[in-house]
C-alpha cells in the first residue's frame, strides 16, 4: 500500500506541509502568534509551558518541542523566544536542524525589540513558505506512516464497533511495516496483564508493568484511588461500571499486533510496530506527545456520550499540524456525521462486519494521508496545547 506524501530530507514523508512558529515558553506565545499572523499559511503552536517548571518537566518540554519540530508534517520551523527562558530557542533550532529541514530562531533579546523580532521572524518564515510550496506529493510506502490513537466517550459499544475497526487499521499499517502509538496509561490499569501477554519480548512486558505501576503509584501518592475516579460519570452514563471494564474495552483499539515497546512522553520509537506512550488522558497533552513522537495522523475513536456531540470535541486538543480522524460507533450520532469521518455503528446494527468497516476506514486513512481534509481540519477552533508535567510550579 502507498500514500501520497511530501518527501523530507531525512526520515519519513509528511502528509501535510506546514511551516510553524514554536515559542519555547508561554511568555513568547504572543510573539509566535504575531509572526505567524503576518504570513499567510504559517501556523503558530502555542502552549502553556512556563519557566516556573522544574528540571524533569523542563526536560520533557524540551524533548516535546524538538520532537514536534522534527514531525514529518512540518516543512520548516521558526523558534521564537524572549531570550531569558530556561529552554533556549537557539538550542531547539540546533537539535531540529538535524532533520535537514529549514530551521531558524529569533529572540526579543537578540533582535533588540519585539517588533524587530517580528520582522526578522516573518522574513524567515516567508522564505520557508517559498521552499515548502515547491515540495510536491509523491508515492510513499505505508511503512513511513505513524498513527497515533486515542479513545474518548468510552461506552459499552466502544469495544464492539469503533475500537475494533480502529484496531483493524493499526494491524494493517503495522503489517505493512508502519508504526502505531496508543497512550492514556490510566486506561491500561486493570488490563496490563492482557497487554503484557502481547509484548514482543519479556523485557517489553516488564517495562509495560513498570510504567503502568509507576503511574498508578503517582496517583496513590496523592491519596486518591483511581478506581474511585474512573470510570468517569460520562462513562457510567454510557454503561461502563469499572475501570477494568473500561481498560479492557480500550485495548480493542490497539488491534492484535505484538507490543514492540513502551515510550516515555514525546519519545520517538526507534523501530516500526505498536507502542504505548506514557501519558495522562488529557487530550491536548497526549495528542501533543504523540505528535512529538512523530505521528503524522491521529485517530480518535469515540464511543458515545454528550461530548461526542459537540462540534469541536473530542478532537479540540489536537495539534494543528496533525490531522485527527474521528470514528464513532454510536447509532445516536448517525444523523450528526458532519462531525465524524467514519461511522462504525453499522457493526452494531448488523449491516457490516468489523472487517468491512475496517477496510472502509483504511481507505479513508489513505485518502487523509494523501491530502483529504478531516472534518476536524475544517474547524477553526483551537485550544492552547498543554505539555505533560508531573512536578510543581515554583
Amino acid at each position: 500500500m502507498e500514500f501520497m506524501g511530501y518527501p523530507r530530507p531525512i526520515g519519513p514523508a509528511g502528509i501535510r506541509n506546514y511551516v510553524v512558529v514554536i515559542p519555547p515558553v508561554r511568555c513568547s506565545n504572543e510573539l509566535a502568534w504575531t509572526i505567524a499572523d503576518g504570513v499567510n499559511g504559517v501556523v503558530p503552536i502555542m502552549h502553556n509551558h512556563a519557566c516556573a517548571r522544574l528540571g524533569p518537566d523542563n526536560e520533557r518540554a524540551k524533548k516535546t518541542f524538538v520532537g514536534l519540530g522534527k514531525n514529518p508534517n512540518i516543512a520548516g520551523v521558526l523558534f521564537a523566544g524572549i531570550g531569558c527562558e530556561n529552554i533556549k530557542a537557539e538550542e531547539l533550532a540546533e537539535e531540529v536542524a538535524a532533520s535537514g529541514k529549514p530551521v531558524e530562531f529569533v529572540t526579543i533579546e537578540k533582535e533588540g525589540s519585539f517588533q524587530a523580532a517580528v520582522d526578522k521572524g516573518q522574513a524567515a518564515v516567508r522564505a520557508m513558505m517559498a521552499k515548502a510550496c515547491q515540495i510536491s506529493r509523491e508515492p510513499r510506502p505505508l511503512s513511513e506512516l505513524t498513527i497515533g490513537v486515542k479513545c474518548g466517550g468510552s461506552a459499552t459499544i466502544s469495544s464492539l464497533a469503533g475500537h475494533p475497526a480502529t484496531g483493524y487499521v493499526l494491524d494493517t499499517v503495522i503489517g505493512e511495516g508502519g508504526t502505531a502509538i496508543f497512550t492514556e496509561t490510566a486506561e491500561v490499569i486493570g488490563a496490563e496483564h492482557v497487554m503484557a501477554r502481547r509484548a514482543a519480548t519479556p523485557e517489553v512486558a516488564e517495562r509495560l508493568l513498570q510504567v503502568v505501576g509507576r503511574f498508578e503509584k503517582m496517583i496513590e501518592d496523592y491519596g486518591v484511588d483511581i478506581r474511585g475516579a474512573q470510570p468517569s460519570p460520562g462513562n457510567i452514563k454510557s454503561g461502563l461500571s469499572t475501570l477494568e471494564e473500561k481498560s479492557l474495552g480500550a485495548m480493542h483499539k490497539t488491534g492484535h499486533m505484538p507490543l514492540a515497546g513502551v515510550l516515555e512522553y514525546a519519545e520517538p520509537p526507534t523501530a516500526p510496530g505498536l507502542y504505548l506512550m506514557d501519558s495522562t488522558a488529557w487530550t491536548s497533552q497526549l495528542m501533543l506527545g504523540m505528535a512529538a513522537c512523530g505521528s503524522q495522523v491521529q485517530i480518535f475513536s469515540v464511543g458515545g456520550g454528550l461530548p461526542a456531540r459537540s462540534r469541536s470535541q473530542p478532537g479540540m486538543g489536537r495539534v494543528p499540524v496533525v490531522p485527527v480522524v474521528k470514528i464513532s460507533g454510536d447509532p445516536v450520532v448517525r444523523n450528526e456525521m458532519e462531525y465524524f469521518d467514519i461511522y462504525a455503528g453499522t457493526i452494531i446494527e448488523g449491516s457490516e462486519e468489523v472487517e468491512d468497516v475496517g477496510k472502509r476506514f483504511m481507505t479513508e486513512m489513505l485518502e487523509v494521508a494523501s491530502g483529504k481534509l478531516t472534518k476536524q481540519e475544517y474547524s477553526r477552533f483551537q485550544e492552547m496545547l498543554d505539555i505533560y508535567a508531573t512536578g510543581p510550579l515554583v
